[in-house]
């Protein structure tokens, strides 16, 4: 181009335009394929743009010295005239000015485009997704949600349209569906533009932007300058408040005064009032940064504080939405809260405070494509590292508000390929059913090269204990896959605590009840309870494997030994083992709370001075953990950790816990001593991974007093200790016999026995008195007798010798007797009734007998009174409620015809028996209630008979089949299902689920059947190539334009300044 020509970027162009038939048969109407090709001589490097009809379809084409670049692009053609432009709208000299060596055009062969149906997704095998007219889609670095417009509830997928690679911006585009495998296609909803003349010549732009002052007008061109902008990350969100949608996403490109990709760094913000479009744009804004006092705003620096990068959104519960995104040159991510239209910041970036309005996180940790989600109310987010288009290791991350703080919980994935989270960068977590923990990770797979080839990978997230979770290498997956991967709560009872490891196994269930957030289940499961001394102590993890579900869950058991006398969770204020251990052995387990220092008074504890006490001259300082192994002493230099417990004689066993908190290996010695004297001594060496060993230790103690428990070093590393218990049984004194009472005794019953009143005894209680003497005897003659063998023998002869007095006079019993018999015993409960039989005809044996003791007369006396006086009038049953449900029930008595067989006749059968319960006039009040329970139960447990029709319908379709035309496999399918179905529907006694489930089933089977492939190739050597969207042929051959020669039919050739 000469100096002396005025160079416009827009307008300055070398252009061609083509005649161009409107159809030819067997092509595509309308369609032509272009191919440019540009090679550069030995002169200045430049880079050059392509327009087709128009429109810009490639961007910052590099041309270097003699290097071919050939580019080929497909475009529409509707008025008869194919132009074609080469523009260089970055040129500063006519050094750059734009070139070409050969244009070459030929029509598109019209084929049918495939329209898939997926039923599944593919998983890390990451293949192109094609939405339901056959295209390629183009939703990258997206969203999917699920929305209700207008009554109709389905996923909305939006994204970067990256159909011209990276440049000219294609815009946000959505996509929706209603099974989230296949995708329609709504439209590129937030457009890009060509230039600034849009604003009035186009009428999208006009009604979007018409009111808009020329200044607002620039500022939006900036942002949707399709060859200069950037837009990445789109997100959005619906408005309840304000029945708005809301697009957030990364707006960065070239702007003037900067050339750079990333230098302008803002979040873009658009409006719509339907999530199809048309959106409009409403500006781009710096955000919050970091107002410290010496703030680190990485390569951003303080003009670019405030920056905005790989950006995504959140909406909580509650409806408050927040903006998550990278700055401070990617070093931190920043969380801030939105106003309520989610329009803008809650708080402008100049007011807004830090932890109340915004927060900084993972703070050069350089983390990007943070995609936060819910699940049981912790808030998990998954990001990435930055390096580029090329993936790296995944990271997440869980809080308890999405604010944060957040804990790192490492790489999520668990398979090969993890080192590059399966090539993919995150983006988006898809809430599938998150009552349910069904929730989809969804990552980009970049194409570098040409990114509109980048790939979408789509897997489950599996919830784990502890609030981890795992992303595995899945390939042609489906949503059933989703099934049992929440969180789920075991709603069996397991055992808290044991008194040793042997007792675990028998105390846990071959079966649990598990939940997933809806409905309970029973399901197998197994246990490992690992390998444990069977003297262990404390806390115990034992995990669960639900055999039928490959899932694993933990359990932890607390052992308490039944002989523990104190435990010391030693440093700690407060301890879970420790109350476990008091519920369990109550005031058995001596001391009253979780450690203490020793006194007189108390009796047991640790002593020395601790660092809290003396911070200069301490012997301990704590170690803070967050359970009992974690917490504990360590000895200040050169040091030892002591125990005393006061203890009378017997035998003890020391057991102490420790946990090597800092990588060292320490050579330790247990002593125990009683004042100058070593009762027992053990070395030991905690390894430096040590995570839990005890050490236990046995001693007798002879003599009441205070025993010392000293933990020291052997080596160079000063001792630990996490925990110490005392168990054991003090020793019983020998206990001394005393038969001062017994001899006293005996000599008595000698005297009685010589006395003339002896004559006088019945004989049965001479007898009786006789022979406890002489055992009386043999036991005062024994020396080896215990205490409990001469009480006993002392008590005896007693009884005895007090009843030598005894007479036996029956005149008392016969009045007694005589008023029994003549007592009128109608309208008299039976059971009192029989209680006055018994007692009558216990006297008239006594008085046959003749040779009683007094006090047996005296018992039946007492006993014929207290029948008599007992006596209990019959009370009638209260039978209103039961009356008023015999007759409510007779209404499922006349249709007792719409209920299962089953039912029916347990109905039938507990109102029977209600009925001659209330007929009986007698009826106790306990037999009333458990008649009207039983009946109430009854009806309750009626079931209608199910509609069965549908499924007959079904089993009429299934005769008609011929199994014969379909897969072994689908054919087999399909008989389980008819039996099934043909089982239920001859079953008068299933339910109205069982038969939905056969009809389900059968239903499945059907639509499951697939027709065996017959081949047929008539000419086998032959190679068929079936048709493909995209195939081309020459229209009459190849139409070749060269910079020198006439292609097609070419009206002319010009060259606009």
């Amino acid at each position: 181009m000469s100096e002396n020509v005025t160079f416009d970027k827009d307008k300055s162009t070398l252009g061609y335009s083509f005649e161009v038939p409107d159809t030819m048969e067997g092509m595509e109407e309308d369609t032509y394929e272009v191919t440019v090709a540009f090679k550069l001589p030995n002169w200045d490097k430049r880079v050059v743009n392509m327009m087709l009809e128009g429109s810009t379809v490639a961007t910052d084409i590099s041309l270097e010295q003699n290097s071919w670049v050939s580019r080929t692009f497909t475009t529409k053609v509707t008025d008869g005239e194919l132009n074609v432009l080469v523009k260089a709208p970055r040129r500063t000299s006519t050094k750059q000015d734009p070139i070409l060596n050969y244009i070459k055009v030929r029509a598109v062969k019209d084929t049918e485009p495939v329209i898939p149906n997926y039923t599944s997704f593919t998983g890390v095998a990451g293949e192109t997704m094609y939405d339901t007219n056959g295209n390629q889609i183009q939703a990258h670095g997206g969203q999917i949600q699920k929305l209700t417009v207008d009554g109709v509830t389905k996923w909305y997928w939006i994204g970067e349209d990256k159909t011209n690679d990276y440049r000219p911006c294609g815009g946000i585009h959505m996509y929706s569906s209603e099974d989230l495998y296949n995708w329609k296609d709504e439209g590129v909803v937030l457009k890009t533009m060509e230039s600034m003349e849009q604003f009035e010549s186009d009428p999208y732009f006009k009604e979007l932007y018409g009111n808009e002052t020329q200044e607002q007008k620039e500022e939006v061109f900036v942002d949707l300058d399709k060859n200069n902008c950037v837009m990445e990350r789109p997100k959005m969100l619906y408005n309840e408040k304000t029945d708005k949608y809301v697009i957030w996403f990364h707006a960065d490109g070239r702007y003037p005064g900067s050339d750079a990709d990333y230098g302008k760094a803002k979040a873009g913000v658009a409006i719509g009032d339907s999530p199809t479009g048309p959106f409009k744009l409403l500006g781009s804004y710096k955000l919050d940064y970091d107002k410290s006092e010496n703030p680190n705003y990485g390569y951003d620096g303080w003009e670019g504080r405030g920056s905005v990068r790989d950006m995504n959104l959140f909406k909580d519960d509650d409806g408050q939405a927040y903006v998550i995104y990278s700055s401070e040159g990617n070093e931190t991510t920043y969380i801030s809260k939105l106003n309520e239209e989610y329009t803008a910041l809650a708080v402008s970036p100049e007011e807004s405070v830090e932890g109340v309005d915004y927060t900084r996180n993972f703070a050069g940790w350089s983390r990007e494509a943070s995609a936060m989600f819910k699940y049981r109310d912790k808030y998990y987010i998954i990001n990435s590292g930055c390096t580029g288009w090329s993936p790296n290791p995944a990271q997440y991350f869980v809080g308890d508000s999405p604010m944060g703080p957040f804990e790192a919980m490492g790489d999520p994935c668990t398979d090969w390929g993890s080192g590059t989270t399966y090539d993919t960068q995150s983006t988006c977590v898809i809430p599938v059913d998150p009552e349910n923990g069904k929730y989809i990770y969804m990552g980009d797979r970049w194409n570098a090269g040409d990114l509109s080839e980048s790939r979408y990978v789509w897997l489950p997230i599996e919830f784990q204990p502890d609030n981890k979770i795992a992303l595995r290498r899945y390939e042609n997956w489906t949503l059933e896959e989703l099934e049992g991967k929440g969180l789920f709560e075991v709603k069996t009872e397991l055992p808290k605590t044991v008194s040793s490891i042997a007792e675990i196994g028998e105390l846990l269930p071959s079966e649990v009840t598990i939940s997933y957030g809806a409905e309970d289940e029973k399901t197998p499961v197994t246990w490992n309870v690992g390998a444990y001394d069977e003297d262990k102590l404390g806390t115990v993890t034992v995990t669960g494997t639900l055999t039928e579900k490959d899932r694993t869950f933990t359990h932890e058991i607390h052992v308490v030994d039944e002989k523990i006398k104190y435990f010391f969770d030693s440093a700690a204020e407060e301890s879970v083992y420790y109350d476990y251990a008091k519920e369990v052995l109550g005031n058995k387990l001596q001391n009253n709370k979780p450690d203490q220092k020793y006194t007189s008074e108390n009796h047991a504890g640790y002593t020395g001075i601790t660092k809290q006490e003396n911070g200069e001259n301490f012997d301990l300082g704590i170690h803070e953990g967050r359970n009992y192994i974690e917490t504990g002493w360590w000895a200040a230099a050169n040091k030892n950790i002591e125990y005393a417990f006061d203890v009378k004689p017997g035998e003890y066993t020391v057991s102490a816990g420790f946990q090597e908190w800092w990588n060292t290996t320490r050579q330790m010695k247990m002593t125990i001593s009683m004042g100058d004297t070593v009762l027992e001594e053990q070395a030991f060496t905690l390894q430096n991974d040590s995570s839990d060993l005890q050490i236990n230790q046995k001693f007798i103690v002879e003599t009441e007093g205070t025993v010392k428990v000293t933990v020291s070093k052997k080596g160079n590393s000063d001792p630990v200790l996490s925990w110490i218990a005392l168990l054991g049984e003090e020793a019983e004194p020998e206990p001394s016999v005393d038969k001062t009472n017994l001899e006293s005794l005996i000599a008595y019953a000698e005297s009685q026995k010589e006395s003339e009143a002896y004559e006088d005894v019945v004989d049965v209680v001479k007898t009786l008195f006789e022979k406890t003497l002489a055992d009386a005897k043999a036991v005062m003659a024994d020396e080896k007798a215990e205490q409990a063998a001469v009480d006993m023998a002392y008590e005896a002869l007693l009884v005895n010798v007090h009843l030598l007095g005894f007479t036996g006079n029956t005149d008392d019993l016969g009045l007694a007797l005589e008023l029994a018999k003549t007592t009128n015993t109608e309208g008299k409960t039976p059971e009192s009734v029989q209680v006055l039989k018994d007692a009558i005809a216990k006297a008239e044996e006594l008085i046959e007998d003749g040779n009683v003791l007094q006090e047996e007369i005296d018992a039946a006396t007492e006993a014929l009174l207290k029948a008599i006086g007992g006596l209990e009038d019959i009370v009638l049953a209260d039978k209103t409620k039961l009356k008023d449900l015999l007759e409510d029930s007779q209404k499922y008595v006349d249709k007792i015809d719409q209920y299962t067989k089953v039912t029916a006749d347990a109905f039938a059968a507990a109102r029977d028996s209600a009925q001659a319960v209330y007929d009986d006039p007698q009826a106790a009040q306990e037999q009333v209630n458990t008649a009207y329970d039983v009946l109430l139960q009854a009806i309750f447990g009626l079931r209608e008979i199910p509609d069965k029709s549908k499924l007959e319908e079904l089993l009429k379709e299934a005769q008609g089949i011929d199994l014969a035309k379909y897969t072994e496999e689908t054919a087999a399918t399909f008989r389980t299902a008819l039996a099934k179905a043909e089982t239920v529907f001859e079953n008068k006694n299933v339910s109205d689920t069982d038969v939905k489930e056969a009809e389900k089933m059968l239903r499945a089977a059907f639509d499951g059947l697939q027709k065996k492939k017959v081949v047929e190739n008539p000419n086998p050597n032959e190679k068929s190539e079936s048709a493909r969207t995209g195939d081309r042929m020459p229209i009459a051959g190849w139409l070749v334009a060269m910079v020198a020669a006439t292609i097609l039919f070419v009206k002319r050739k010009r060259s606009k300044n």
